[in-house]
């Protein structure tokens, strides 16, 4: 009986703070912005990369293709155009067109893992071949490259992809996924991924790691924006007596993109909440942090634990024994709203505190 008398008490003090009148509802969302208006994977299928990848007993073009795939798994679909060629030769495997995951999926899993022996690597000339294509795309533009680093004939492709960083400019961008494994591959490609402003290098075995991964596409393809909606809402008056519940839940408390920090309309409550847990010393809390699905789901899980980890460092350093407070994120995988719709996604940004004992 203690427990539902005391979240009753708590459910009227939060409640009591939301009684009369019209007020304004202010919540942000995340929302993906590309960061290019095109791209084109960029594969190097010379002799070199059918050998075999360091240690791993790969070779480096299966190597290579693995780390597309994760990559373009993650890929946000904005609305860029995309292509997939191969070098040194140039080859079409997929052509340009509205990126669709699915579609260039297809096109990476056509590109050949069985290459030829003998055969010169021209990388350089491969680059140029590929600017005859990029002089007709419009807007900013990215190129992933996998390779290996190794050219052994023909134009340095250093020099080509400098002449390219100087006709293009900023519009330019260059990034690399690295099956290299001399010193020498690794020094041309971090080399090629320099010369652009923007170049971002990898190395295709740490595309495995998940926030490596994430980084790496977030990095290449979009920015995340935080977007702040302000509503008016009309309130229905709240009875005197309002149902018990199991949970006390604080919402629209103007939790963003990463924005955890405890804010002035959320004082009142807290300070109700603290006095009756003052009351009762015996009792304990879980607080448990929320979000909605917009957002990458490693950002989002962090985001959670911060939430959480903010309403409960607010409670201890107001009088609540922190041995009384638990602590958990969820990120977004315990949605109770709809994350299709706005309302369900602003009241999916919580923080519930649950009776433990």
């Amino acid at each position: 009986m203690l427990n539902r008398k005391v979240v009753l008490i708590m459910t009227v003090a939060l409640a009591a703070l939301l009684a009369f009148g019209s007020m304004a509802f202010a919540e942000s969302r995340i929302i993906l912005k590309p960061k290019v208006d095109s791209f084109a994977y960029f594969v190097d299928t010379s002799p070199s990369m059918a050998q075999t990848y360091g240690s791993t007993g790969t070779p480096k073009i299966i190597a290579g293709i693995n780390a597309l795939k994760k990559l373009n798994n993650v890929v946000p679909e904005l609305g860029y155009d995309s292509a997939l060629y191969g070098m040194p030769e140039l080859t079409t495997y997929s052509p340009k067109s509205v990126f669709n995951r699915s579609a260039m999926a297809k096109g990476i899993a056509s590109v050949p893992s069985d290459l030829p022996f003998f055969q010169a690597t021209p990388m350089g000339s491969g680059f140029e071949e590929l600017d005859g294509v990029l002089k007709t795309w419009n807007g900013k533009f990215a190129v992933i490259l996998v390779s290996d680093g190794l050219s052994n004939s023909g134009r340095n492709p250093a020099v080509a992809v400098s002449q390219m960083a100087k006709k293009y400019g900023d519009r330019f961008c260059l990034h690399i996924i690295s099956v290299a494994d001399t010193p020498e591959g690794k020094a041309t490609l971090k080399r090629l991924a320099s010369l652009t402003p923007c170049g971002v290098y990898v190395e295709a075995t740490a595309l495995s790691n998940n926030a490596v991964l994430e980084k790496f596409a977030q990095d290449v393809f979009y920015t995340q924006e935080e977007e702040l909606i302000v509503e008016i809402v009309e309130e229905a008056v709240i009875p005197a007596v309002v149902p018990v519940q199991e949970k006390i839940v604080f919402r629209n408390f103007n939790f963003g993109f990463d924005k955890y920090q405890i804010t002035d309309e959320m004082v009142p409550a807290l300070t109700e909440a603290a006095a009756i847990l003052d009351e009762f010393p015996n009792l304990k809390v879980m607080v448990g942090g929320h979000t909605d699905s917009t957002g990458p789901e490693a950002y989002n899980q962090g985001l959670s634990e911060r939430r959480a980890k903010s309403v409960a460092d607010w409670l201890a350093a107001n009088g609540v024994a922190p041995k009384r407070l638990q602590v958990k994120g969820y990120g977004e995988s315990n949605p109770k709203y709809d994350n299709k719709t706005k309302e369900g996604r602003k009241l999916n940004r919580r923080v519930e505190i649950d009776v433990e004992e």
